[in-house]
């Protein structure tokens, strides 16, 4: 059993699900942009480092640190379980240009043929069942007006679960050859492959 199959065996089943069948799904409309940023939402680094840096993602360097160990230098990993202390600690958006820049080289490594990258969900279900009928509202108790700032929430909300799949929910082929980054569960994983 190589390395790559001995770490599949610890993804969580909704990865394993999207890895098995190839597709994955997504909403992209499903949260408010953030005019302040410039994110090419196709370009893995962009996304890595604005997951990481903007909006406190330090799960995705978890991952990283654990399974891909054997690519990282000790400066990779140093910067990656340092981003991790400060995102707990101190919070975010990390507005440091040298770690910014460290972790675009970081992400370069892992991602060189990759011109692609997204945080795909198991299902059409995980999306409205996870997202739009909890994490939103949720957030919206804890941050009043949130849901109002996603597109057509209250749209989405007064949906059928087959009205919002066939309305919003985008199919995503993912090729054999793909490096994921991040494994959330039930939230998705965060992908990178070229398109």
């Amino acid at each position: 059993m190589n390395n790559r199959d001995f770490k599949y065996e610890y993804l969580t089943e909704k990865a394993k699900t999207i890895l098995n069948t190839g597709k994955g799904y997504r909403d992209n409309t499903l949260f408010p942009e953030i005019s302040a940023l410039t994110t090419d939402k196709h370009n893995p680094i962009d996304v890595v480092v604005t997951e990481i840096m903007y909006c406190g993602k330090y799960e995705v360097c978890d991952f990283l640190i654990n399974h891909y160990s054997d690519r990282l230098s000790r400066s990779d990993y140093r910067l990656l379980a340092n981003l991790v202390y400060e995102i707990k600690t101190t919070g975010f958006p990390i507005i440091d240009y040298l770690k910014n820049e460290q972790l675009r080289r970081v992400v370069n490594k892992l991602t060189i043929d990759c011109n692609c990258c997204f945080w795909l969900c198991a299902s059409p279900d995980d999306i409205y069942n996870h997202y739009v009928k909890e994490y939103i509202p949720k957030a919206d108790k804890i941050q009043p007006g949130y849901a109002d700032s996603c597109p057509d929430y209250k749209i989405k909300a007064a949906l059928s679960i087959d009205e919002y799949k066939s309305r919003y929910v985008d199919e995503i082929n993912i090729p054999a050859q793909n490096v994921l980054l991040c494994d959330m569960g039930i939230e998705g994983i965060l992908i990178a492959f070229n398109q």
